[in-house]
């Protein structure tokens, strides 16, 4: 929290920059639910809730209303969406990594510098986490046709694997190469069990905020869609900025450890 106070404004910069750029992925995923739907998204919108909130649509029966007409169109706007997504998180995630790590080494910080080496590392990073999407994500969408007992053998190591991913990322982001796994694992050594612990805490704080401010949205007169985008547009990539600095410290922490030993043997030769 101290090095979010200091550094606050820049990375309200990097969090406005986020922010933009899921609003335009935001149309697209709209301009193309409207073109996947024949045109009818945005009518239906206004169904979900009256003007005054007084009554209520069933969700369910509002989603089996549409009638699916797939274009060429739609899978392109909801392909450019998920990428603009991702990098806009990625973008914001890296920027605000680095510029951490050079406050905690006392280096000096540079916007602009932080931000192109942001843009530049972006899609070698974008690419390594759909390859560790598919690896962690693809079992847990076939898991329906798996049995339960296969289905557990996979889940169980991945509750243990994701949370320290926030790690290997960091490695990725600021490193000269794509690190290995195996250096990766190597380099939390016996701190796994801490890291997890600490990591997995975050992440039920931070999802217990996210949660909270879309229901407190959600009790507006505005249908539920409406407060759901203000969330992710507007709370979401704040809490992004929490979990990077928390990764980077622990990046850091572990990075100074393992080089202390070394400098400890030179002073002593």
């Amino acid at each position: 929290m101290s090095l979010i106070g200091r550094r606050w404004r820049a990375f309200g910069e990097y969090v406005l920059i986020a922010a933009a750029g899921y609003i335009v992925a935001l149309v697209m995923l709209f301009l193309g639910l409207n073109a996947l739907f024949g045109g009818q998204f945005f009518a239906k919108l206004d169904e979900l809730s009256d003007p005054l909130g007084d009554s209520y649509v069933g969700f369910g029966a509002w989603l089996e209303s549409f009638e699916v007409t797939p274009t060429a169109t739609a899978f392109v706007l909801i392909v450019a969406f998920g990428l603009t997504t991702l990098a806009g998180f990625f973008v914001q995630d890296i920027a605000i990594t680095r510029m951490a790590l050079d406050d905690v080494h006392r280096r000096e910080i540079n916007f602009g510098k932080t931000l192109a080496a942001s843009v530049r590392r972006m899609p070698k990073v974008m690419v390594l986490a759909i390859v560790a999407a598919v690896a962690v994500c693809g079992p847990c969408i076939l898991g329906v046709y798996l049995p339960f007992s296969l289905f557990l053998l996979w889940a169980l190591p991945m509750l243990v694997i994701a949370p320290l991913l926030g790690i290997y990322f960091v490695m990725a982001y600021v490193e000269a190469r794509i690190p290995s796994p195996r250096r990766w694992w190597r380099l939390m050594r016996e701190r796994k069990a801490a890291i997890w612990g600490r990591v997995a805490l975050m992440g039920l704080i931070l999802f217990a905020v996210e949660m909270a401010a879309a229901f407190s949205l959600g009790a507006l007169p505005l249908p539920a869609l409406y407060g759901d985008l203000i969330t992710n547009v507007m709370v979401i990539p704040l809490t992004f900025v929490v979990t990077a600095v928390v990764h980077s410290l622990i990046y850091a922490d572990l990075t100074a450890e393992k080089q202390q030993p070394a400098s400890e043997s030179e002073s002593l030769s």
